[in-house]
């Protein structure tokens, strides 16, 4: 064999045994974590409404088994918070990511968003929830399910209530938090649903002053009547709601005076009591409501459920002992409201609860 072709030979020996290392390197770089793995929540923050600035979540009053029996008791709910292994590669460690109860990061949002307005303030709801102080997250799974436990006895929705929640970061802990803002930290604000809450059409329901400091106005005083466009109903258990009386909502400081109560007797037809606990609004029920629930498939899609709820003969009066100071104005509000779901049956409920 001549020289120069001992030397060929060498040199692609050499080009051969230089690409394979740039292939080898290339690949022990594919397989290397290319970002840190950091814990972190999934609860990405609500940038709309009047929400803003916490993360909503609708969970079920009780929350129930596949066969329709209650898991830990009525009125006792829950919701699985997902809790993140960040990374390009799967969780290479078993992990014990300690949560904690935030209230210091609650007060900063409040003094933020609302300043010295501490009656728009949202309010702790530690005392309503119980969650396991440390989460297992076994190596190779990149996602664990932190189970927040709710009781919903005496949960007064006329508040707003937040539960705020934090990763807790020690360097004994073997695991970094993200330092992202918000990423570390979630905002539960909690609203619980039955059947029977949520919003309601109410454009057929109409209102008109009926008397002033107790004399009362001529038809032709009172004018034509106005009327409501949405009415909201909180929940109070499983068979009773709340709403505000006239055109009250829930921007009103002085709302819970003029809250009242409804409840429903019966699953999908019966009567409905309603009443106030405030003496001062001189809550009057004119005549008994009624309610109907139908539930049918969508004509075109069917995998989609329509389910109404129709409340008829809402007929009250009320008295507004706030608005005007020294002036007792009552009110009569009769018609109509309407609540209508659309449910994709291929999906759990609570993900398309939306007021």
């Amino acid at each position: 064999m001549s020289k120069t072709s001992i030397k060929s030979l060498l040199l692609a020996g050499l080009v051969c045994c230089s690409a394979t290392a740039v292939l080898t390197s290339c690949n022990d770089e594919w397989e290397d974590e290319q970002y840190e793995q950091y814990i972190s929540f999934r609860a990405p923050l609500d940038v709309e409404g009047n929400s803003v600035g916490v993360t909503t979540i609708y969970v079920p009053y009780t929350r129930l088994n596949s066969d329709g029996s209650a898991r830990y008791g009525t009125g006792i709910s829950s919701y699985d918070l997902p809790v993140i292994v960040s990374g390009s590669t799967h969780n290479s460690r078993n992990l014990d990511v300690h949560i904690v109860h935030d209230p210091d990061t609650l007060n900063t949002l409040n003094y933020a968003r609302f300043n010295t307005r501490t009656e728009l303030f949202y309010h702790d709801m530690i005392s309503y929830a119980t969650f396991p102080a440390t989460l297992n997250i076994p190596k190779g799974q990149d996602v664990g399910l932190l189970t927040i436990q709710f009781d919903f006895h005496n949960f007064d929705l006329s508040d707003k209530w937040v539960l705020p929640l934090s990763v807790e970061e020690k360097p004994e802990y073997g695991y970094q938090r993200n330092p992202r803002k918000n990423y570390a930290k979630a905002m539960l604000r909690v609203l619980p649903y039955t059947d029977f809450s949520g919003i309601y059409q109410a454009n057929n329901m109409k209102f008109f002053v009926n008397s002033i400091n107790g004399v009362e106005l001529s038809a032709a005083e009172r004018g034509e009547p106005s009327s409501l466009s949405e009415l909201q109903m909180y929940v109070v258990d499983e068979n009773t709601v709340f709403f505000y009386a006239g055109n009250f909502d829930e921007t009103r400081l002085d709302r819970k005076g003029y809250k009242i109560f409804a409840r429903f007797n019966g699953e999908t037809t019966g009567t409905v009591d309603l009443w106030s606990d405030n003496p001062d609004m001189l809550f009057k029920e004119n005549k008994k409501a009624t309610f109907r629930v139908t539930s049918e498939p969508d004509a075109v899609q069917p995998y989609l459920l329509r389910r109404d709820v129709i409340i008829n003969n809402v007929d009250y009066n009320f008295t507004d002992h706030t608005s005007t100071k020294g002036s007792q104005i009552e009110y009569n509000v009769a018609g109509t409201i309407t609540m209508e779901r659309v449910l994709n049956t291929q999906m759990p409920e609570e993900d398309q609860v939306v007021w």
